[in-house]
């Protein structure tokens, strides 16, 4: 049985870990421009720019289409109630992906407590999970970027949780109750918030838990409530009209629109390289456990590969076509840190128990845990509005904004269009839209030493800038 001591030390390690990997750089300015251009619509819709179901970037809109329908609309109602409540500080997004991944870590520990029998020594263990999960390279680079898997995963997960919770009794009231996490999931993203609809019958297939009926039953309800809800919503006419177009003119169209990848197993070989430290660290354990079994004791195999396979119902269909990110698979990625967890805890276990709660590496390690968390909070504090990324780019923006005025709109050049960090952060910080068809606009913007193609009728700007010049139609 696992001390007290060594299992407080190891939480505090998990949160030094935790904090290290998150809060410097959710402390800066900059982030990836998909990020960026969320909590722009969500910004917009909490200043009266656009509605839960008419969500809008800027005064141009984005791909032929006036208001913003990339995605479902949930994840920006749910940010936009965010910026209502903290204002506009460029913090407010990143203390949300900071909740979410709060939330997210906490559910990933009731389930590893549904999963784990009270009288084993790992079902006080889902903090390694956790720290396994954080460490996973496009974890904390989502939550570093405000992707809308971070929204997501929170609704898998917990639809997961219920499913297990349903297998294991009450079928009907879980179920439903997951058939809800996963209709808030697909709002947030689309078809990907589905794979935990596989759940109950991977979760029999493994571990035998239940019947196969009750599997069958669950999984049905699931998928009928998910069906019910939408059926619901959609006799609403702006909310047909918004999930229509979603479906019709961007789902559809991705399916179809130009391939990222080479080949349709390249989101295994992103998978494997994200898990490449959680493997690493599953492995060493069970060498250095090599004294006693190398397996996980009974029970604790099954049920990680029951994890797994559910976690693998999140990755495999980003196959079906040929547009393939890492980021995608990022709501699956709780299960999998679970399962691979629970295949190693039981050496963690063996090696934990031969550690001395009163040894000298003891209280050295506890020392060093207090320093990581005490050197987070500093640094963070330190790099505090500071700029992670595109630091120039921002300086012009914000320089530019204390000349435009508000909702003002400035023509570009055509070759300058697809600056999306450039569109995200003028619209996000200064509600300022972009137009490459620009006849007629007020101000003008280029890159450093370029000049309007009307170059007459405009007059450069002289203001302190880095990357861009400013222009301003003069006749």
């Amino acid at each position: 049985m696992l001390s007290a001591t060594t299992l407080r030390t190891c939480i505090l390690i998990t949160i030094g870990v935790f904090m290290a990997f998150l809060l410097p750089r959710l402390s800066q300015d900059g982030m990836f421009m998909d990020g960026e251009l969320y909590a722009a619509v969500a910004h917009n819709q909490a200043n009266g720019y656009g509605t839960f179901w008419e969500p809008r970037f800027s005064q141009v809109g984005l791909a032929g289409l006036t208001t913003f329908n990339e995605h479902p609309p949930l994840v920006f109602g749910m940010q936009a109630a965010w910026f209502r409540v903290f204002g506009s500080a460029f913090w407010v997004e990143r203390l949300y992906a900071l909740l979410m991944s709060l939330i997210t870590a906490w559910c990933m520990v009731l389930l590893w407590r549904a999963l784990v029998p009270k009288e084993r020594p790992e079902y006080r263990m889902g903090w390694w999970a956790v720290l396994l999960w954080i460490i996973i390279p496009t974890v904390h680079w989502c939550f570093h970027n405000n992707m809308i898997e971070n929204t997501m995963g929170v609704f898998t997960t917990v639809a997961v949780l219920f499913t297990v919770y349903g297998m294991q009794g009450r079928w009907w009231t879980w179920g439903g109750m997951a058939a809800v996490a996963v209709f808030l999931a697909s709002m947030t993203k689309g078809l990907p918030g589905s794979f935990p609809l596989a759940a109950p019958v991977l979760l029999f297939i493994t571990l035998r838990q239940g019947t196969l009926s009750r599997a069958i039953m669950m999984t049905a309800t699931m998928v009928a409530a998910v069906v019910v809800c939408y059926a619901l919503m959609l006799q609403w006419p702006v909310a047909e009209a918004n999930l229509s177009t979603y479906v019709d003119q961007r789902l559809l169209h991705r399916i179809a629109s130009v391939p990222t990848v080479d080949n349709r197993l390249a989101t295994l070989e992103m998978l494997f390289s994200n898990m490449i430290g959680p493997l690493v660290l599953s492995v060493l354990l069970i060498f250095f456990a090599r004294r006693g079994p190398l397996h996980p004791a009974p029970g604790l195999g099954r049920t990680a590969m029951a994890m797994g396979m559910i976690g693998l119902s999140g990755v495999a269909p980003l196959m079906l076509t040929m547009v393939q990110k890492s980021f995608y698979m990022a709501a699956a990625l709780p299960i999998v840190a679970i399962a691979t967890a629970l295949w190693s805890a039981p050496a963690l276990v063996r090696v934990l128990e031969g550690w001395s709660p009163k040894s000298r590496s003891m209280q050295v390690v506890q020392v060093l845990a207090g320093v990581v968390i005490s050197a987070s909070l500093l640094v963070s504090l330190f790099l505090f509005g500071t700029t992670g990324r595109d630091k120039d780019l921002l300086h012009d923006v914000h320089q530019i904004g204390e000349l435009l005025p508000p909702h003002a709109k400035a023509g570009l050049p055509g070759s300058m269009w697809n600056e999306w960090s450039l569109q995200t952060y003028l619209m996000r910080y200064h509600f300022i839209s972009v137009d490459a068809n620009n006849e007629g606009s007020t101000w003008y913007i280029t890159a450093k030493g370029e000049v309007p193609l009307d170059t007459a009728s405009y007059a450069q700007q002289h203001i302190d800038l880095r990357e861009l010049d400013l222009w301003r139609r003069i006749q």
